[in-house]
């Protein structure tokens, strides 16, 4: 029985992913990676996914265009971009605010600022790896 659920929820799993990456790949490449889902789920006798994937085929196949992909993959650069540029802002105030903390040399403050610095240096990290995600995502669709 265990091993019955396992597959849908890895092949679901591995379509979530598939889709989260949909919007930045081409129309031919989309139609391709839904089809091979598609082939997995009939294996598996999935009836209501192969019935969705069908649906999700056929809908790629009458409306993708790889102009709308290559838009949609600029507006996730952007998107990016502008993140990337917010983590550094954030990264700037909690430098200040670490500074105002070490002129006044309390040291509970200067481990919180300390901490709320490192923090946002991850998140800057993380969204500069997105970026360059989104940036080879675009490279990929122009060829």
């Amino acid at each position: 029985m265990k091993i019955k659920l396992i597959a849908p929820i890895i092949s679901l799993s591995m379509l979530i992913a598939g889709y989260a990456h949909a919007d930045t790949v081409s129309c031919a490449t989309k139609a391709g990676q839904i089809q091979t889902q598609l082939d997995i789920a009939k294996k598996a006798g999935n009836a209501n996914q192969v019935a969705g994937l069908g649906k999700a085929l056929k809908e790629t196949q009458q409306h993708c265009t790889d102009a709308r992909q290559n838009q949609r993959a600029e507006e996730k650069v952007r998107e990016k971009q502008g993140d990337v540029a917010e983590a550094r802002q954030d990264i700037s105030k909690a430098e200040a605010s670490l500074r105002v903390a070490q002129a006044k040399g309390d040291t509970k403050k200067i481990q919180k600022a300390q901490k709320k610095l490192t923090e946002k240096q991850g998140k800057l990290q993380e969204a500069q790896e997105e970026l360059r995600g989104a940036q080879a995502d675009l490279a990929a669709l122009k060829g």
